[in-house]
């Protein structure tokens, strides 16, 4: 505990190889309530690999990961739902499906977890409020193909606010963005997290 703050996120000496390329190695991570925190490094040196391994995506050859108290490794397939669903991830390329509308894409989620939204007869307020969260309200009936790199990228935020996540991971969520767009998703970023 720092400060009175629990740890959300608790790796230790996580280890992941592919063949002889030992990309992690012994990587270790603690993560406060409250608290932003960047893992920075060059192209394939693990970062996403790391993300993978924490929300269940990809197995460790070995190490500890504990998320919001609950140690990954140990869950079945319906306890890692549920957990994912407190755990939002922006992709690195949006990964918006490309024949849905902007609201069809924030709907998604929520049809896939209702176990934690309950039974919603009306999205449009959550999806306007999460459109209004990333300032992309006006883009609701758009469909990807019409929208910048930069506005793919907070269309992909306000899908993951929808659930209402603990935790957010961004894998490289600047990365193809010029610099003013870069900079104004960190500002989103941080804007979001004061607020949630």
């Amino acid at each position: 505990m720092v400060k009175g703050k629990k740890v959300v996120i608790d790796i230790r000496d996580l280890r992941k190889s592919f063949g002889d390329n030992h990309v992690l190695n012994g990587f270790n991570l603690r993560l406060f309530e409250g608290e932003n925190l960047v893992v920075m490094g060059k192209s394939g040196s693990g970062k996403s690999v790391m993300i993978k391994c924490l929300v269940g995506l990809m197995q460790p050859d070995s190490g500890y990961i504990e998320v919001m108290g609950k140690e990954v490794n140990t869950l079945d397939r319906a306890q890692l739902d549920t957990l994912r669903a407190d755990i939002g991830f922006l992709f690195q390329g949006s990964a918006l499906y490309d024949s849905m509308t902007v609201r069809e894409n924030l709907e998604f989620p929520m049809r896939r977890h209702k176990e934690k939204l309950g039974y919603i007869t009306d999205t449009e307020p959550l999806v306007l409020e999460a459109l209004e969260n990333v300032g992309l309200a006006h883009t609701v009936d758009l469909m990807p193909e019409e929208l910048s790199g930069g506005m793919k990228r907070r269309v992909a935020l306000a899908r993951t606010l929808i659930l209402k996540p603990k935790v957010i991971l961004y894998d490289e969520p600047t990365s193809g963005l010029d610099p003013i767009t870069a900079k104004e998703i960190i500002e989103l970023m941080r804007s979001i997290q004061r607020k949630y």
